[in-house]
């Protein structure tokens, strides 16, 4: 699978590949790697798929499995690398360069010379080397990759001194696309399943997640009467009231109250949550236990659940992944 820019993928299905289902959707997707944030997600990942796994998010205390399930961590902390190159078992890595982002990486061209020289070092082959962009701005990416070519430039001078003949290659996120297309593969997370910034690119894209209830209580309100614990909704005027399956133990959230699902074709309002349900109100008088409710599809989609939550996208579908949903795959 490519991108639009011509470069390998790196599929990111951490989290349960945001909660679509690592299992299920990891196979079918070919890539260049897989990214997952922590060793037990790429161990689990191992069995699925024998392309290489890089790990994101690694642990000192997971170096032995990291070796168990021959998993490719993201060196981004001193210390981190003192530990691999001490301990011997692992084969190889990636070296992640902070340009910017500051949430973690080796901080300059000077540190990413010494780690790569202590990991050549320490018998660990470094494959790769990567960074994060914190935002997808012209001005953010121009200079992070700036930044991020002094790194590169710094661990494969280190490298080549030490007789390592395969330079790493590199990759970044999928943030800046266009202007990341000059570096060697691109990690895709949110976009692969379906959502980017509209504003940014000028297209929509498919979610790949559509999220579905019934209908399990059908009533008439009166004016003035109430829904949900101390009442939480008041009639304002007669209305049709339904009680749906799946509450915020399912991936709703109290914040959804004032927001809309579907039911028959027509929006119905959020009027109360509770942990195994929901409420819905509506002017319309045909609806039957047993209807389907849309509570996530393209028409109601994470970003405009995650606006009215004041959220992200990304914990809208990484919250429906719960036990109790029942999945089905197309």
């Amino acid at each position: 699978m490519r991108l639009a820019y011509g470069k390998p993928l790196i599929f990111m299905c951490k989290a349960n590949a945001y909660g679509h289902g690592m299992r299920e959707v990891a196979p079918c997707v070919p890539a260049k790697a897989y990214g997952v944030a922590t060793a037990e997600e790429g161990a689990l990942l191992r069995s699925y798929v024998s392309a290489p796994i890089l790990v994101t998010a690694p642990r000192i205390s997971n170096i032995p499995l990291i070796a168990e399930s021959d998993l490719i961590p993201l060196v981004g902390e001193e210390s981190y690398v003192c530990a691999l190159a001490g301990a011997k078992v692992v084969k190889r890595c990636h070296i992640k360069a902070d340009s910017g982002m500051h949430r973690s990486g080796i901080s300059s061209p000077k540190k990413c010379y010494e780690a790569a020289t202590l990991l050549a070092e320490g018998g660990v082959t470094v494959e790769g080397i990567c960074t994060h962009y914190k935002d997808a701005s012209k001005d953010t990416v121009l200079s992070q990759n700036a930044r991020f070519d002094e790194c590169v430039q710094a661990v494969r001078s280190a490298l080549f001194a030490r007789g390592q003949s395969v330079l790493p290659y590199t990759h970044v996120t999928s943030s800046g696309a266009a202007l990341a297309a000059r570096y060697d593969a691109i990690r895709v997370g949110l976009s692969a399943y379906g959502y980017e910034n509209e504003r940014r690119t000028g297209r929509r894209l498919t979610s790949a997640m559509e999220v579905f209830s019934e209908i399990l209580n059908v009533k008439r309100l009166r004016k003035g009467d109430t829904l949900g614990y101390e009442g939480a909704f008041i009639a304002d005027r007669p209305l049709t009231a339904c009680t749906v399956l799946g509450g915020y133990a399912d991936g709703m959230d109290r914040r959804d109250v004032g927001g809309e699902v579907i039911v028959k074709g027509r929006r119905a309002r959020i009027a109360a949550v509770c942990m195994d349900t929901f409420e819905v109100v509506s002017d319309a008088v045909d609806f039957c236990v047993g209807d389907r409710v849309i509570i996530l599809s393209d028409e109601i989609n994470a970003q405009e659940i995650a606006i009215r939550r004041g959220s992200i996208p990304y914990e809208v579908l990484v919250g429906f992944d719960t036990p109790r949903a029942e999945r089905r795959y197309d």
